[in-house]
């Protein structure tokens, strides 16, 4: 039986940004559960259907705690939490951050199929952003500490919100993504032993921009508690991860995530 893959909704860039949420000195937050339809393994050209969660809570003083998603090409669901108080900052927001990244298993692609499993681990680092007015950029750094790949990965992102009316509102991302050659040859490498068992050859990936993307986000408050809300993101996958067996010949570069879903703000 395929595996059921839980993917966090803010892996998209932007849909946590768009919800209804507490005003600074407010405490207050959200959580949102919908549906997601993601790439099954980095490079895949085959898609599959998955649950999606997110959600904040904002502290009156103004520090948070959020579940997402990381950006990129790779689905790994993000805890974050920012330590800077509105007295300290209005702008800044820096904290630490804990990912956990699915595993490697059961795909479609009967080749890919054949590779040794890459199981699911945790990573751990911190982020630092800066919003003004409309325009919001973070840079994050994750290093596995589950010893799955023994590497890191650093992202930055940049995001423009556009109020359409006070009901509907739009989110503009973009982001590139930073791999390590240990996050690289894991994810994307062919081993000897890979490629005797699939076929595909032997490939060793190194180090370097993995991929750059875009996305939009919209949301739509039905009234002060509900809502719903789409996005649709594209990743491009670059250099070494390009070039790999496992998407040049068995994939795509082009990657493609969307997700609906239902928020509740409190």
């Amino acid at each position: 039986m395929k595996r059921v893959k839980v993917i966090a909704a803010g892996a998209l860039l932007g849909g946590i940004f768009m919800v209804p949420a507490a005003m600074a000195g407010e405490a207050g937050g959200f959580v949102g559960l919908g549906i997601g339809y993601v790439p099954d393994y980095e490079g895949s050209e085959d898609y599959e259907g998955a649950p999606a969660l997110f959600g904040r809570y904002n502290w009156a003083s103004g520090r948070t705690i959020e579940l997402g998603g990381a950006p990129g090409s790779g689905s790994a669901a993000r805890l974050s939490s920012n330590l800077v108080s509105e007295s300290m900052s209005s702008n800044w927001q820096a904290g630490p951050l804990l990912q956990y990244r699915g595993e490697r298993d059961d795909v479609d692609n009967n080749k890919v199929d054949r590779m040794q499993q890459v199981d699911a681990t945790a990573e751990a680092g911190a982020f630092v952003g800066f919003n003004m007015d409309r325009f919001s950029a973070e840079l994050s750094f994750a290093a596995d500490v589950g010893s799955e790949y023994d590497g890191y990965l650093v992202y930055l992102k940049g995001g423009y919100a556009l109020p359409v009316n006070d009901s509907f509102k739009l989110k503009f991302g973009a982001h590139v993504t930073y791999a390590d050659s240990n996050y690289m040859d894991t994810y994307f490498g062919v081993s000897s032993k890979d490629a005797a068992r699939s076929g595909l050859s032997r490939y060793n990936a190194d180090g370097g921009l993995k991929d750059w993307g875009l996305s939009l986000t919209g949301n739509y408050s039905i009234n002060k508690s509900w809502g719903l809300m789409g996005s649709v993101g594209y990743s491009r996958l670059m250099n070494d991860a390009e070039d790999s067996p496992l998407v040049n010949d068995e994939g795509d570069e082009n990657q493609f995530k969307g997700t609906i879903a239902v928020t509740y703000a409190f």
